[in-house]
């Protein structure tokens, strides 16, 4: 995800992020064109990977949860939470779901792991 030129990324939409990465500029002239990022990273990513002690090992093991299956179970876990008033103070409401989404897209969740979080989620929300 790339942001703008002006004002590069929202903080709503780094709540989507796994990581974030930011291109280091003359302070002089702070914006890059699109195209000038993405050939860097690029760049960047192609030097890593060619470098023999970085080796990509899949295992099977490991699925990683996509990020529909995390905003699905955050979505769940925000319904519930609204059902029990948690977020009292409404004016703070937009940070802490921002925080919150944070957390969960930060925390490289497997697709078994997201299954069993929806799972406690909406068990949660049978048991009031």
């Amino acid at each position: 995800m790339f942001g703008s030129e002006a004002s590069g990324l929202s903080n709503n939409e780094i709540t989507y992020t796994n990581y974030t990465l930011n291109i280091l500029t003359d302070k002089n002239f702070k914006s890059l064109n699109l195209s000038h990022s993405l050939i860097i990273i690029a760049q960047y990513i192609s030097n890593l990977l060619s470098k023999d002690k970085f080796k990509l090992k899949k295992t099977k093991k490991f699925k990683a949860a996509s990020k529909k299956e995390i905003l699905s179970m955050t979505n769940l876990c925000i319904k519930h939470l609204n059902q029990i008033n948690f977020f009292k103070q409404k004016e703070k409401k937009p940070i802490m779901l921002e925080n919150l989404r944070n957390i969960f897209y930060k925390m490289e969740l497997s697709d078994k792991e997201t299954r069993i979080l929806s799972s406690v989620f909406a068990s949660l929300g049978k048991k009031r």
